[in-house]
């Protein structure tokens, strides 16, 4: 029914790219990774994430507000898979990350979800979602924000723990929060010149990568497309806790 992913003591860097940086970006990493086997034909797929916080928009406060320690739930789709869903706490510690995670069919995430909004939850469905109905009953976590965009993906050749996004058309939409929706809807979360790259790593990155990065100039940036999002949305401005 369902498969389990658990990541420890991953690093994750992000920086924010002009298109003409990106298409450079990739031309020098060229050499050295293979793209994602999910790519699409132009090298792209689509992922759609609906987050969850509570009323008083307790995960983007702390995001804004620097702590170090925070756990985020979503659930995510990919274009490559649209009828499955991704039920996944992302914990971090400063720069280092932990990503729990199950993948069910789209339609038990909504029905295990539902039964979490009506109180009629069981705990006999995977320990990722007793984890997540704990969490939303203790914070009260309600369904906020959908983030949308274009992914290409690289792995590198040989260190294979290294993994490189690029995220474009970056849109959002706190309205309609059905993951089924197909078309892209909703205002830029991030400007449609820019794309957001992310370099994950387990220990140490590769030399060749820090060689890239140092020759386009790339400075490490603090940015969450979820909090994008939110402030695209003026959502920050109603309440805080």
């Amino acid at each position: 029914m369902s498969s389990y992913v658990r990541t420890f003591n991953r690093f994750e860097l992000k920086f924010l790219l002009h298109h003409t940086q990106a298409r450079e970006f990739v031309d020098r990493i060229s050499a050295h990774v293979d793209f994602d086997e999910h790519a699409g034909d132009n090298g792209f797929y689509k992922v759609v994430s609906r987050y969850y916080d509570s009323r008083g928009l307790m995960c983007y406060w702390e995001k804004v507000d620097g702590e170090k320690y925070r756990r985020k739930v979503r659930i995510r789709t990919y274009g490559t898979h649209p009828d499955d869903a991704f039920v996944e706490i992302k914990q971090r510690y400063n720069l280092t990350v932990q990503k729990r995670r199950v993948r069910v069919p789209l339609p038990v995430a909504e029905d295990e979800f539902a039964k979490m909004d009506a109180g009629d939850y069981t705990s006999d469905v995977d320990t990722v979602f007793d984890e997540v109905f704990n969490l939303r009953r203790r914070y009260r976590l309600e369904p906020k924000l959908i983030v949308s965009y274009n992914r290409a993906a690289f792995f590198d050749r040989y260190k294979h723990d290294l993994r490189i996004t690029l995220d474009r058309n970056i849109r959002c939409r706190n309205l309609d929060l059905d993951l089924a929706t197909k078309r892209s809807v909703g205002p830029w979360a991030v400007p449609p010149t820019h794309l957001v790259l992310e370099v994950k790593f387990n220990e140490q990155a590769p030399r060749w990568i820090c060689t890239v990065l140092n020759a386009l100039d790339l400075q490490v940036v603090r940015l969450s497309k979820y909090c994008e999002g939110i402030e695209r949305m003026n959502m920050q401005m109603r309440t805080r806790e």
